[in-house]
């Protein structure tokens, strides 16, 4: 089994206020964790971007989170804002991996020192007390992981973007990091998502938003749901929200996709908005029982 729990959905800048209640307001950290068959969600998680969502994993954790396996899928400020204020980076006896691609010629390692080099951070990255690994990967490619593995392939975004899939026994979880899918990166993320669970998916603009801002990396909920047919995955999770969409904004874009997904037929996609705090068991509630979860905050997909 996997659990996902969604600890920021947010792109661009981080937002609050009471018409952000329900779908919440931290930008991009997302926390993928296999699950035995036991129930036993101790081993160590994945955490896919550093954004402002970072810092509330943090504060759940607390010094519980010693080890994790970080994937970065680009350095734009929004998916690094977090990062400074990840309090188990303090911890002498913690040790984190980091997995990116290189962006404009810079190194994650190199990007998240001059974040957090003065007069921007009082906080060098070279004063923190765990141990940090960085690793740069290449545009495309797969690692083994505990029980699993990692695939990854690049997407159109400015200076670039990694999607990533997960594997973990027979469940698998597809983030596609920022991309704009009519601009390029369809193909590749359609293969790369291919039969998989769930995806994860920028669709950052409604359809009548778009043609203002080509260009900027992004995509519609319409690009999400076709993304999600093609590849024939059996759950879609919209993310990335745009910063002026409040909550009765984005019940609008679920709208949109849920209409068109039913238009092309596809009446079997679950359709749904990432939201902070929501969580997802692959593999775990039986059908039955996916309402109640739902009701509690929580999806489930078996």
């Amino acid at each position: 089994m996997l659990k996902i729990i969604c600890w920021g959905s947010r792109g661009s800048i981080p937002v609050s206020g009471p018409g952000y209640a329900r779908h919440g307001g931290a930008t991009t950290c997302l926390e993928i964790r296999p699950i035995n068959d036991d129930g036993d969600d101790g081993a160590s998680p994945i955490l896919i971007d550093c954004g402002s969502g970072l810092a509330e994993f943090a504060r759940r954790s607390g010094s519980g989170c010693r080890s994790a396996l970080f994937l970065q899928t680009h350095m734009h400020w929004d998916h690094l804002q977090g990062f400074p204020f990840f309090s188990p980076l303090f911890n002498g006896e913690a040790n984190f991996r980091f997995l990116s691609a290189r962006r404009e010629g810079r190194s994650l390692q190199e990007a998240l020192s001059a974040q957090m080099s003065r007069p921007f951070f009082p906080v060098a990255l070279g004063d923190l007390g765990a141990e940090l690994r960085f690793e740069t990967i290449p545009a495309s490619g797969s690692r083994e992981i505990d029980g699993g593995a990692v695939y990854w392939a690049e997407m159109c975004h400015p200076s670039g973007s990694t999607a990533y899939r997960i594997d973990c026994g027979e469940r698998s979880v597809v983030f596609s990091g920022d991309v704009e899918v009519q601009l390029g990166g369809r193909d590749e993320l359609i293969e790369l998502s291919e039969g998989a669970d769930l995806l994860i998916m920028d669709a950052q603009y409604l359809p009548d938003e778009y043609d203002a801002r080509r260009g900027f990396g992004h995509s519609t909920p319409v690009d999400a749901v076709d993304v999600a047919i093609a590849a024939g995955v059996k759950q879609l999770l919209m993310t990335h929200h745009d910063p002026n969409h409040d909550d009765r904004r984005l019940d609008e874009k679920l709208k949109i996709a849920k209409e068109y997904a039913a238009r092309r037929g596809a009446l079997d996609l679950e359709v749904g908005n990432a939201r902070d705090g929501l969580e997802i068991l692959l593999g775990g509630a039986p059908a039955s029982e996916k309402e109640a979860a739902v009701a509690d905050g929580q999806a489930t997909a078996g």
